[in-house]
């Protein structure tokens, strides 16, 4: 055809790739998998310990609830764990998540109860741990 060997025919041409240069960017997500799900355990653990200790009137779980309502108010902040670039990394709308914990809270403080973030894995636990190897306390009386 004529017109593929004009000017403009060549951007209508499809381009061609190699199976290296398609796969090579889905790869690279591969190696990054296992540092996104730390952020994402990063994040679940800071979304459980903001409803977790919402109503903490002081103590160490005050402070806990001030430290992470600290971390997700931050902007600008810089490290791979800032909750912005946390969010990023995820494909989260920071603000859009800060939005919505802003209007969990005020939920709560005006009295509505609402659902929680649930435990990922609940563990039930029916007897005491042992340490393999560790000499049992024994009862002398």
């Amino acid at each position: 055809m004529q017109w593929e060997n004009t000017e403009f025919g060549g951007l209508f041409l499809p381009d061609s790739l190699t199976p290296e240069q398609f796969f090579d960017g889905r790869r690279a997500d591969g190696t990054a998998r296992p540092f996104k799900r730390l952020m994402l355990a990063v994040l679940e653990d800071a979304l459980r310990c903001f409803q977790n200790n919402a109503g903490a009137a002081g103590g160490a779980r005050r402070r806990q609830f001030t430290e992470v309502e600290r971390w997700f108010s931050a902007e600008g902040e810089e490290g791979p764990f800032a909750f912005e670039n946390v969010c990023e990394a995820l494909g989260i709308e920071p603000g859009f998540l800060r939005g919505g914990l802003y209007r969990w809270r005020a939920e709560q403080l005006a009295g509505n109860r609402s659902r929680r973030l649930a435990r990922r894995s609940p563990v039930v636990r029916r007897t005491r741990l042992a340490l393999p190897n560790a000499p049992r306390a024994r009862g002398r009386g």
